[in-house]
């Protein structure tokens, strides 16, 4: 469990940060991006200003753009433009500021922005371009931003490899940090633990004090209510007292020192079969459907009480008459495969209950039958605890009026 809600707390940990570091990483790079296109917009405002040239004097555009410009801008700033007159022929192509356009090139730009409208901005490929009108009829200015794009995939893929490198020490330093963070829920637990078992040794002798006592006053003054309250009290506490010591049990247990290979088919049928004349008695029928040859590797005596705890809750909980089926199948063509138990059994219960709960430690329903079949609340909880500690999964669900247990080994 301790290793669960480590794991757990981990990648949780790591899922918040994670999410963090992305908006993070993200922001970065959007507001990068739009930082340096609302540059190449301002340098184009700028040149189309100048009638396709930049100016020489840094003191000419102090006010006009929102970015540095020094003397060696202009030569730095790669760009061409195409004239066209009022029936939109191509009359100039203007190509000084820039070497990587060919004539190809330019009818090429030509033909896919000759159509459009006054203050047009866009991108094509590298280019982004502005359309601006005049007296003597239009211009486009593109300016190449191939210097743009590759610093904004360079700040990319860094941001990404930081962010990668730092996610990686916080998830070492997590995992080293989780073993401390988690010592005083292990303290605590062993608390609890060692209250529990103590606590239950301690009770039974005053247990069997009482009994005894109503077993001798029922032999010196004869059986009574009162006597047959208290013995049957006792009775009820005393299955208590047992339970909460298998549960401690259960929780303490190093099942990996006890894992060995054994028949499971075996160990099922015969747990099942001891409880047939039990449920017999109470008007219950039993069916077996048990696969051959089952092998598993865990603790054999945990296993029997898992099973065992299953067939004693169905046949307490079942409904008057009520059948109860175990099965045991393989999920796979080899031993080595899982395995799948299944108890289930007819049975009163209200369709909108929420059956999950069953695991949890002393939990009972509204309409529990606890009190009259004998239970506690604890059975169903040692189960789960013994199937996570062999890495199995529980799970119950009920349709119509059946209910079903299944393990998966």
């Amino acid at each position: 469990m301790l290793r669960a809600f480590r794991i757990r707390l981990v990648s949780v940990t790591m899922l918040c940060i994670s999410i963090v570091v992305l908006a993070i990483t993200s922001a970065i790079n959007i507001s990068n991006a739009i930082r340096l296109r609302q540059r190449a917009d301002s340098m184009l405002d700028l040149i189309s200003e100048y009638n396709g040239t930049l100016p020489q004097s840094t003191t000419e555009v102090e006010g006009k753009i929102d970015f540095y410009f020094s003397q060696e801008t202009p030569f730095q700033t790669r760009y061409f433009v195409l004239r066209f007159d009022d029936v939109g022929n191509l009359t100039e192509a203007m190509t000084n500021y820039i070497a990587a356009v060919s004539v190809d090139d330019i009818q090429r730009y030509a033909a896919l922005t000759a159509h459009l409208k006054n203050k047009s901005r866009g991108s094509i490929g590298q280019y982004r371009y502005l359309v601006t009108d005049s007296s003597d009829g239009r211009m486009i200015t593109f300016l190449d931003r191939s210097q743009d794009r590759d610093s904004a995939f360079a700040l990319l893929a860094i941001s990404i490899f930081t962010a990668v490198i730092g996610l990686s020490c916080i998830l070492v330093i997590m995992i080293i940090l989780s073993k401390k963070i988690v010592q005083p829920f292990i303290r605590n637990q062993e608390k609890q633990k060692e209250f529990i078992t103590d606590a239950g040794h301690e009770l039974k002798t005053p247990l069997a004090i009482i009994r005894t006592n109503a077993e001798v006053l029922e032999v010196c003054c004869g059986g009574n209510e009162w006597i047959d309250s208290i013995k049957n009290q006792t009775e009820r506490l005393d299955g208590l007292v047992k339970g909460l010591l298998q549960l401690a049990r259960s929780s303490e247990t190093n099942h990996d020192e006890v894992h060995i290979v054994f028949p499971l088919s075996a160990a099922v049928n015969e747990v099942t079969e001891s409880f047939i004349t039990m449920a017999n008695q109470k008007g219950h029928t039993i069916h077996i459907d048990i696969s051959p040859n089952i092998d598993f590797k865990g603790d054999p005596n945990s296993i029997r009480t898992l099973v065992s705890i299953l067939v004693d809750n169905a046949i307490k909980y079942a409904s008057e008459n009520g059948e109860i089926c175990v099965s045991l199948t393989r999920m796979g063509k080899s031993t080595a495969k899982t395995a799948k138990l299944i108890v289930e059994n007819e049975t009163d219960i209200d369709n909108s209950e929420d059956v999950n709960r069953y695991f949890e430690r002393f939990y009972r329903s509204e309409g529990s039958r606890s009190r009259q079949t004998g239970g506690y609340g604890i059975g169903l909880s040692v189960a789960k605890t013994i199937t996570e500690a062999h890495k199995g999964k529980i799970s119950v669900s009920h349709s119509g009026n059946r209910i079903y247990f299944t393990v998966i080994l």
